[in-house]
């Protein structure tokens, strides 16, 4: 370890100079005297080596006198200072006004403080620090001056992140509420100005939990991160990209000319969004819904602004999804009610208000071969909600998961109690969402429902979107093989409706195809819609699986497909979906359905 040089004992020839904070700065009566006195009080001992600052002692030439303290700061051993000159430490950069200001006279017992400078370190490397600045005095001339240096590097770092943080989005490096606010303000002094338009778009990324469920958040962050590249390369060099939270991201459109401008960003916006998940060699294309207001119809404050498009987003979303709506007025009415909507799911959920249906699927006789459980919302009042009320709600903000749930355990409870009963020995159907299909733990989960209703495995069916087994085609067929290995039957629903249907079926272990009502509607006038049907058919008692037609309403619809030897029939022409205890009635008296009367 390198020697410091000796300091004076502690005597009245040292006078504490009157600092800030915890710095380190010491006022002696005079240089000379500082120098020729000899030992090192244990006082001054004990202050340098706790010291976290670098001291130096400089006389009027700006030589290094003494040296002390933490050498850390810059690198330095401290003999190695002494006799340099401090402008040796200051980089190349510095300005001789610089270098002058530093050695400006501060007052009698006064210290000057220079919040934040560089130095150049032993390494060559620069450093920041805060610089406290004390003189001595002999006969009010100045003599020298003692100056302690603090490393503040990583204060200066900690506030810019700080600094950062207040303004921008640290996942994606756009603007965060806070700084696209402030631009939408600064956009509105502007226009009001000069009377120019412009629009702020409020752009809701589609279904992104899917890829948070399949993929994990680590590959969610990756594709946010991908959109907001893609989104700042569809907007214009003047647009200002930002993002709020989750999957919703913000766009200030300046000096918008007409309506056709705005649709040109927003087409360019939906055909630019797509992610490659790491480790898979699929093209993920990306929706969104778009919500656009312009100032000053549509607001003219900012806050007032991006609350208006963030609320004609959500009637993108509830339209259909990957669309955009421009906003208006009557859309508060309709947030509103999608508030207190959102307000009784999380009651419903808590208090477990739902309760499944059950639609029968028939053979061309009649006589049942299965059901479907439908899902129906029961108010405390006894009225019956519908799923077209509530469903894409649920899934837009994540309540299908809790619903999902609560519809395979009181399905497995209510089929058991029946089979127990002997009232049913065939199965129940129980459909899938894809977010429910993308869970981890969904296998477990309906091996626990099944075993908790003590239901054997052969009375539940589950329906699959295709679309939901295409999200991820590798995991999803993996997925299937589990649940075929419970013992439950799978059938994949709305068939034929997305993707390569038939290309893909011989891959999917599946029992039961469901014929989509699309397809039933336009029979048997329909010439295409004929063709369509009989090929499904065909090819799906190639591959040995039997078909559910679903939607079946009129006897024209019957007869056609009896001749194309559709297996099982499902549909209004045979019933409606039936509470539990009008479900039971109907096992109980065990007669065909009459629709058998074509014949």
């Amino acid at each position: 370890m390198e020697e410091e040089p000796e300091l004076p004992p502690f005597s009245e020839s040292f006078l504490p100079a009157k600092g800030v904070g915890s710095s380190t700065a010491l006022a002696f009566s005079s240089t000379s005297e500082v120098f020729s006195l000899s030992g090192l009080g244990c006082v001054f001992k004990a202050i340098l080596a706790h010291s976290n600052d670098t001291i130096l002692v400089i006389d009027q030439m700006a030589q290094i006198q003494f040296a002390g303290g933490s050498m850390a700061v810059l690198g330095y051993a401290a003999a190695d200072l002494i006799g340099c000159s401090l402008f040796q430490l200051f980089p190349d950069e510095t300005s001789l006004e610089e270098q002058a200001a530093f050695l400006q006279p501060c007052p009698l017992e006064q210290s000057r403080i220079t919040e934040s400078m560089a130095l150049r370190r032993a390494d060559g490397s620069t450093v920041l620090v805060a610089a406290v600045t004390s003189n001595y005095l002999v006969d009010n001339q100045q003599q020298g001056l003692l100056v302690s240096f603090r490393d503040i590097t990583r204060q200066k770092a900690a506030e810019a992140k700080a600094i950062f943080l207040e303004h921008y989005d640290p996942l994606t490096g756009l603007q965060n509420r806070g700084g696209f606010t402030s631009q939408v303000a600064q956009a509105i002094t502007v226009a009001s100005n000069r009377s120019r338009l412009f629009c702020v778009m409020a752009i809701g990324l589609d279904r992104f939990r899917r890829i948070n469920d399949l993929y994990g958040t680590e590959t969610g962050d990756l594709a946010l991160v991908a959109v907001a590249r893609q989104l700042q390369q569809a907007m214009r060099a003047d647009d200002v990209v930002s993002r709020f939270r989750g999957d919703k991201f913000f766009s200030l459109c300046l000096d918008i000319r007409s309506h056709e401008n705005v649709k040109a960003i927003i087409a360019k916006v939906q055909s630019s969004l797509d992610f490659s998940p790491p480790g898979t060699k699929e093209d993920t294309r990306l929706s969104a819904s778009i919500g656009i207001a312009f100032y000053p119809n549509d607001g003219l404050d900012a806050p007032g602004l991006i609350r208006s498009a963030e609320t004609a987003m959500y009637m993108a979303k509830e339209s259909g999804r990957d669309s955009y709506r421009l906003y208006d007025a009557n859309m508060n009415e309709a947030l509103l009610d999608r508030q207190r909507v959102e307000a009784e799911l999380n009651t419903a959920i808590r208090q477990e208000q739902f309760e499944p249906y059950f639609q029968p699927k028939v053979d061309r006789q009649g006589y049942l071969l299965g059901a479907e459980a439908l899902i129906r919302w029961r108010l405390p009042s006894g009225q019956i909600r519908p799923p077209s009320y509530f469903i894409s709600l649920a899934e837009a903000n994540g309540f299908i998961d809790q619903i999902g749930a609560i519809m395979l355990r009181k399905t497995c409870q209510a089929v058991a109690g029946l089979h127990k009963r002997k009232l049913m020995n065939v199965p129940v159907s129980i459909n899938l969402s894809p977010r429910q299909f993308a869970q981890p733990l969904l296998v477990d989960d309906i091996r626990q429902a099944m075993a908790e209703a003590d239901l054997p495995p052969e009375m539940i069916e589950l329906e699959i979107t295709e679309s939901g087994i295409m999200e991820n085609q590798t995991e999803g067929i993996s997925k299937l093989n589990q649940l075929k290995a419970l013992g439950v039957l799978v059938s994949i629903d709305d068939f034929g409706t997305g993707y390569s249907s038939f290309s893909k079926l011989k891959d999917y272990p599946v029992d039961i195809i469901k014929m989509d009502k699309s397809f039933v509607d336009p029979l048997p006038h329909d010439r295409r819609a004929t063709i369509i049907a009989s090929a499904i058919v065909d090819l799906a008692h190639t591959l040995s699986f039997s078909v559910v037609a679903e939607g079946v309403e009129t006897m024209e619809q019957l007869r056609f497909l009896d001749t194309i030897f559709c297996d099982s029939y499902q549909g209004y022409l045979f019933s409606k979906p039936l509470s539990l205890i009008d479900f039971e009635g109907l096992l109980i008296l065990g007669r065909p359905l009459p629709a058998v009367s074509y014949q």
